[in-house]
């Protein structure tokens, strides 16, 4: 009778630690998709009615925005181009060099690899600052106004990434499998490409969605090194915009003012609709590889 009862309280304490979970889950759900229903119900307000705030449901409803991005269309799509070249290069760069760097981290026998792993660990906690990275890749790189400017400063291998790599080759592949192989004459390269990389689906499925995401949102490099307009990616346009608006709606001068205004500068809900764009590539990649980015950060996550 006891032990029957003890099982109904842990019933209950589980069914109520699900429900709280549940809760805190859906809560963290709108906190993620409130700002994107706001922002696409922005893109699709009139510029008089966002001059009495933002709206979930829009005062007049307006296509301003959107036909403002096809009057624009060649700088927009220009951009967009851009940016999908950089994504795609810089994300298969970096699962190359992410997998090569812990495939050795990852075995036994190689017996620098605690010294490299700390060094490694050392690099994500100490950089030489903003100063010191810009002087060294403008002065003895050239990056400047070219393609290089958004793949190489934004680390094609990140030290974290080749942590959890180097942890999921420990967890999930076995080594007899390694010794097998190379019992039957395999060298290195043979293993790291037949075998190492073909089991790691999952985990090689979360860096290059980790990777993708950092190269698609980084506006920072576009800043720092690209004065070519020609070379905006998305979030360098996207980032421009924003300067302008912020500008015409700080200034003081209203002759200035109406000047910049008549150059057909963008608007609130421009702004805004331009964000929507650069997103749905993200959205509609993110639910096919869902599971295996779920697989791989558990797995990956564990010390091997």
């Amino acid at each position: 009778m006891a032990k029957q009862k003890n099982k109904i309280q842990l019933m209950r304490g589980e069914r109520g630690f699900h429900y709280t979970a549940l809760v805190v889950m859906i809560l963290m759900m709108l906190f993620c998709v409130v700002p994107l229903i706001l922002m696409f119900t922005v893109s699709l307000s009139s510029e008089t009615s966002l001059v009495r705030g933002y709206r979930f449901i829009p005062d007049e409803w307006s296509l301003d925005a959107y036909f403002f991005m096809w009057a624009k269309r060649a700088t927009i799509f220009r951009a967009y181009g851009l940016t999908i070249v950089v994504t795609v290069i810089g994300t298969i760069a970096s699962l190359i060099m992410t997998s090569m760097f812990a495939y050795p981290l990852s075995r036994k026998d190689f017996k620098p690899r605690n010294v490299i792993a700390f060094i490694l660990f050392f690099t994500m906690l100490f950089n030489g600052g903003m100063v010191a990275s810009y002087m060294v890749w403008t002065r003895l790189f050239h990056i400047k106004d070219t393609l290089w400017a958004y793949l190489l400063p934004g680390a094609l291998m990140g030290g974290m990434n080749v942590m959890l790599v180097r942890n999921y080759f420990n967890a999930n592949i076995p080594y007899s499998i390694i010794e097998a192989a190379r019992l039957d004459g395999a060298k290195d390269w043979t293993i790291y490409s037949k075998i190492m990389v073909p089991l790691s689906k999952p985990i090689m499925t979360t860096i290059g969605l980790f990777s993708a995401l950092g190269y698609w949102n980084n506006w920072t490099a576009g800043i720092y090194y690209i004065n070519n307009p020609k070379l905006y990616t998305i979030q360098v346009y996207l980032k421009k915009l924003m300067d302008s608006i912020q500008f015409l709606k700080t200034t003081d001068l209203q002759s200035e003012a109406t000047l910049l205004a008549s150059r057909s500068l963008p608007t609130e809900s421009a702004r805004m609709a331009v964000a929507i764009i650069a997103l749905i590539p993200v959205l509609v990649v993110y639910p096919f590889v869902q599971k295996e980015l779920i697989k791989g950060m558990v797995v990956g996550g564990v010390k091997g």
